[in-house]
């Protein structure tokens, strides 16, 4: 593991966490009183109770995300320096060998994000956000019982094709951005879904 990769993608989704929060609430608030006031608009507990859930959930995430990778790669292995010579008559123009996409590889790993990864975050963010919010087990409960299939369908139409997305084009080194970039409009989604 990458230690520094993990606090990077911590970092940069705390950031997009507190921004998606405040942008949410500015948002609640104009569409509850038709005013633009972001500064009337914002409330520290919550922006503080969704960055808590981020600093939680990232790491998570992220171990989650590099286990599917080294167990499931979706292209093989670069070749070792040495193996790399390739005569190819290509009239010097320069030849580019492309690794095939291991198909298998990545649907598996596409079936195993969207359903224990799925699950794993939904719930959890469920669970966790009543826990930091000073809920009890039995609330926790109560809001995965409520919540979870509603949100579920919701993670549903956007999720997959954002995974897969990230599956097929993106370098791997590039998804955290792809997710994190989407994880903005996705935050503001679930902050105006659990304050409303």
């Amino acid at each position: 593991m990458a230690v520094g990769a993990l606090r990077r993608a911590t970092v940069q989704a705390s950031m997009l966490c507190v921004l998606s929060t405040v942008l949410a609430q500015i948002l609640r608030e104009y569409r509850k009183t038709g005013n633009f006031s972001p500064i009337a608009a914002l409330e520290p507990v919550a922006i503080v109770q969704f960055l808590a859930w981020c600093l939680i959930s990232t790491p998570l995430n992220f171990l989650w995300q590099e286990y599917l990778e080294r167990h499931f790669p979706g292209y093989p292995p670069a070749p070792a320096p040495a193996d790399k010579k390739v005569k190819v008559d290509d009239d010097g123009k320069g030849v580019t060998i492309e690794q095939p996409l291991n198909v298998k590889n990545t649907a598996i790993k596409f079936l195993l994000d969207q359903t224990i990864g799925g699950v794993g975050n939904n719930a959890g963010f469920l669970a966790g956000i009543t826990l930091i919010r000073g809920g009890s087990l039995s609330e926790c409960f109560t809001a995965i019982n409520n919540e979870f299939w509603p949100l579920t369908k919701a993670a549903a139409r956007v999720w997959p094709a954002v995974s897969l997305f990230n599956f097929l084009v993106v370098p791997t080194e590039k998804r955290v951005v792809v997710g994190s970039i989407v994880g903005l409009f996705w935050g503001i989604f679930m902050v105006l879904r659990v304050t409303d």
